[in-house]
């Protein structure tokens, strides 16, 4: 990339990361409290993860994530199906032994954290680049702790807030990454054709295995002719701890469960499913997923009409024709995306678009910066 002239907008990606938490509330739990605790913290904060505060040693302990409580719940219940390949399974790991030796009313939290080994405590300090961040959340972490001083969080930067960050300031993109914006789905290798899909009766364990197995946070609900018909996320699994006979009820039970909760807590009723089409260019996904707050977008075409004839993806709309679709955002999408590359319910899925899938390819486009030899990218704890 080019040097900037004097006064010019550095790149988005050289932001600290400080500035991505400013006048944040952060929300943390005593590493003391119960597991039912914590999940109510998660429920009450619309959050999937939450840092555990030592009161004793004035330090943090740990995250308490939703794949933590799926590994907990299946640990304890036994493995229904796919047996998860994360190093908890079989209660191998000393963590594990130690949470099972105890009885699971009260459970102190601090016990089963980090027992996925899947979205540990990781912080940076404040002067850590987005770009760094970056780097991490396209392996796969979710989020970070950016830290005030070695006892204080400063703030919880996550991989959404990075990506809403990239598309309010795309006014700072390189020529790649616009082009990348008015990539289609299918063009950037999103339409996979084997995602995991289950049926809306499955039971929430065989449900949990298969997202513990497969390391997905996400399961499309299909019915007999494989039409996209509902979405379990491993978000809902915190609902669990106000619902316990939920963990012996169908997938469609959970999720029914898990929308009612939280359309009490918002007073209006919640859509769950989010799908685009393959045409659909990756500035219509970003824009989609930040006005509705979700993680994920499903990946659809319409049903087999019984002809077996296959299709290739329009063209990209003209990037000339646009329209804001959010107002949370000065960006726009082509006016033609927003009629022809919305899916529709009872498509079939054959892709997803995570924001870890955006966060890769955000990674890849961007300037190489040098590399700094003396940060540890692996950790950063």
């Amino acid at each position: 990339m080019d040097r900037p002239g004097l006064g010019a907008p550095a790149h988005w990606l050289l932001t600290p990361a400080s500035a991505l938490v400013e006048n944040q509330a952060v929300v943390q739990v005593d590493a003391s409290a119960s597991v039912e605790d914590a999940c109510d913290a998660l429920i009450e904060h619309t959050i999937q993860s939450v840092p555990l505060y030592d009161a004793r040693s004035h330090s943090y302990v740990g995250m308490f994530d939703v794949h933590d409580l799926a590994a907990y719940i299946l640990a304890r219940r036994g493995s229904v199906g796919a047996r998860p390949r994360s190093r908890s399974s079989g209660g191998s790991s000393p963590l594990m032994r130690r949470a099972l030796s105890h009885d699971a009313s009260g459970e102190p939290v601090s016990r089963i954290a980090d027992l996925s080994h899947l979205n540990p405590f990781y912080s940076v300090v404040p002067e850590t680049t987005v770009a760094q961040v970056a780097q991490v959340f396209a392996k796969g972490a979710h989020r970070v702790a950016v830290m005030q001083s070695e006892r204080a969080i400063r703030g919880i930067l996550s991989q959404a807030r990075v990506v809403r960050y990239f598309f309010e300031h795309c006014d700072r993109a390189t020529p790649a990454e616009l082009r990348l914006l008015d990539s289609p789905l299918a063009a950037l290798g999103l339409v996979t054709r084997d995602v995991v899909q289950v049926a809306p009766d499955t039971p929430v364990l065989r449900a949990l295995s298969l997202l513990e197995s497969h390391r997905v946070t996400s399961l499309p609900l299909v019915d007999e002719a494989r039409r996209l018909v509902g979405s379990l996320s491993l978000s809902d699994v915190k609902y669990l701890a106000r619902e316990r006979h939920m963990v012996n009820a169908s997938c469609r039970e959970l999720v029914q469960a898990a929308r009612f909760w939280q359309g009490v807590r918002a007073g209006q009723d919640r859509a769950a499913v989010f799908s685009a089409r393959p045409q659909a260019t990756l500035r219509y996904v970003l824009a989609k997923l930040i006005a509705t707050g979700a993680h994920r977008i499903w990946v659809v075409e319409p049903a087999n009409d019984g002809s077996g004839a296959s299709r290739e993806p329009p063209a990209p709309a003209n990037p000339a024709r646009r329209a804001s679709v959010s107002s949370a955002s000065s960006q726009t999408v082509p006016v033609d995306d927003l009629a022809r590359c919305a899916g529709e319910f009872g498509d079939s899925v054959c892709g997803v678009v995570s924001l870890t899938d955006i966060l890769r390819l955000l990674v890849d486009a961007a300037p190489r910066p040098p590399a700094d030899p003396e940060y540890n990218y692996a950790t950063m704890d």
